[in-house]
């Protein structure tokens, strides 16, 4: 496993604020981005979020550059973000997955573990919940399949017949739950829902990153044994396959994964309409392909997850 913060002495890049439900706050701006602590040189940052892209540039690591000067040749950057050093080809990074590496310690901590059947209630599953430009374009494209889950929580769309976490019990498990993260306690709450359908149809937390950035609503599929479709970066596909994952390329169309922004999630759906109108054709097949991702995902970690100079 990786180190953690404090063993490898990380000093937080982002100031971020914690509260409760409504009261809720957050230091980040989508047109400036993050606030950021500037500590000492020299010094390893630890970049904790998501980074934030505009016009062509990251605006934390773009600040980073102007505060720094000439001693930015003294900071080191620490974050789960992949690819970084193509644009900022004179900085250092270390790609460090700590949000990855938490959520499958505590996975197997709490030994989620999902049944395999071949009896489905549905094609697929597409769950939601921020709400996201791709996210938007994607539900509407998917609402009339007809045999398909959708939620999309922050735009009051929810699962029928199912009460899942909420949008403030979702935000707020952690400050009253220490023993399990929030990401577990709520794929725990939606186990039935996963198995009931074939695959899922996942919106990745970005979708215009010219970067690599996975988060736990790719890999919770492995857990659930859920092949996927990804709304997500370009690459996503090849990325997960260069992990060692299969992303069973003989049934879904991924040719989607190397088009560009505009085309990439209309392509994704048209190539792809008749698994997600009449399903997986033999879906009774893939139980030991299903098993082999998710033990993949739980016993090769030191592989997948392992810290490289980038």
């Amino acid at each position: 496993m990786i180190p953690e913060p404090h063993e490898l002495n990380l000093k937080p890049g982002l100031i971020q604020v914690q509260g409760r439900g409504d009261n809720l706050k957050s230091t980040h701006n989508p047109e400036t981005g993050w606030k950021l602590n500037y500590p000492a040189t020299p010094v390893k940052i630890y970049i904790q979020d998501e980074l934030t892209f505009v016009d062509g540039k990251v605006l934390e690591i773009e600040n980073y550059i102007k505060y720094y000067g000439e001693s930015i040749k003294d900071v080191t950057i620490y974050t789960d973000v992949q690819g970084l050093e193509k644009t900022y080809t004179n900085l250092n990074f270390v790609y460090y997955p700590d949000f990855s590496c938490l959520h499958m310690q505590d996975l197997k901590r709490n030994n989620v573990n999902f049944n395999y059947s071949n009896k489905k209630d549905y094609n697929f599953l597409c769950l939601n919940f921020n709400i996201r430009t791709h996210r938007d374009c994607t539900v509407r494209a998917l609402e009339n399949y007809p045999s398909r889950l959708i939620s999309y929580k922050a735009r009051n769309w929810h699962l029928p017949n199912f009460t899942d976490l909420s949008m403030n019990e979702y935000r707020d498990y952690e400050l009253n739950n220490i023993n399990i993260l929030k990401n577990t306690a709520n794929l725990l709450r939606l186990k039935p829902i996963f198995e009931r359908c074939q695959f899922s149809v996942v919106t990745e937390t970005r979708y215009d990153l010219p970067y690599t950035f996975i988060t736990e609503k790719t890999t919770q599929c492995f857990v659930s044994l859920h092949p996927a479709l990804y709304v997500s970066n370009k690459y996503h596909v090849a990325s997960m396959r260069d992990y060692g994952f299969d992303m069973f390329d003989d049934i879904f169309d991924h040719s989607y994964d190397n088009l560009d922004n505009d085309i990439r999630l209309n392509s994704m759906i048209e190539s792809n309409k008749n698994i997600l109108t009449n399903g997986i054709k033999h879906y009774d097949q893939l139980e030991n392909r299903l098993k082999a991702n998710r033990n993949h995902y739980f016993n090769e970690q030191n592989n997948i997850y392992k810290m490289e100079k980038r």
